[in-house]
């Protein structure tokens, strides 16, 4: 029991600690992060590294060059269609707004 009690104590001591050893007042990850990240998945690099598995130094660069062409084209559709809902969305609030002014117009015109 005993030996439970301390361990909750140091444990809740180790919360309670951790967090004043974040960035203040930003949110995300930290700048040693950022500065190590890459543009890659760990799964993309993992599937890559399982297709040139045993092929030549050539081999592996046209296979690597022609993934990454393909994610990035998959990314630049996936971006334009995310654009696009997001232009549909707009114009479709923009009318709905005129359609309420042209109600608040009709109105007030009906009134003179």
């Amino acid at each position: 029991m005993r030996k439970a009690v301390v361990f909750i104590l140091v444990l809740s001591f180790i919360c309670a600690v951790t967090p004043s050893y974040a960035a203040k007042g930003r949110k995300g990850a930290s700048d040693s992060a950022i500065e190590h990240a890459s543009d890659e998945a760990i799964f993309h690099r993992v599937g890559d590294w399982f297709a040139t598995v045993g092929k030549s130094d050539e081999e592996k660069k046209v296979i690597i060059a022609e993934r990454k062409a393909k994610r990035a084209a998959t990314r630049a559709q996936k971006t334009a269609e995310k654009q696009k809902r997001k232009m549909e969305q707009e114009t479709q609030k923009t009318g709905e707004k005129i359609k309420e002014k042209f109600k608040n117009m009709g109105g007030k015109i009906k009134s003179q």
